[in-house]
């Protein structure tokens, strides 16, 4: 989880000390925050396309991780893709972008 945290503080910096700052270090509240900022910016299109693909490799490092590690699935799934889920615009794209694994775990909230 540490690879996947560190990436998201190098390529979100403002977010990811805004999120520490509010929740300290509760993985499970900072990367639930990490998919409704995620969720928000899609719904919004304020953020560049680059940057949301960031965010869309994060999950994805997050569901590569979920393989070996049944917490990081939970942490996932209750977390950043449920905010996904709930946002049409996020969810679409999401569909184009997440892994075949992150797919499996977003698709399994839809039942």
């Amino acid at each position: 989880m540490l690879s996947v945290t560190q990436y998201l503080e190098k390529n979100f910096p403002d977010f990811f000390a805004e999120a520490r700052f509010q929740v300290g270090d509760d993985d499970y509240f900072l990367f639930s925050r990490f998919g409704q900022y995620l969720a928000r910016s899609i719904e919004h299109n304020r953020t560049p396309r680059q940057k949301i693909n960031r965010g869309f490799t994060v999950l994805n490092k997050m569901a590569r991780l979920s393989t070996k590690h049944p917490h990081v699935r939970g942490l996932m799934v209750s977390g950043p893709l449920e905010h996904i889920m709930d946002a049409p615009k996020a969810r679409e794209l999401a569909r184009k972008r997440l892994s075949p694994v992150a797919q499996g775990m977003l698709e399994s909230l839809c039942e």
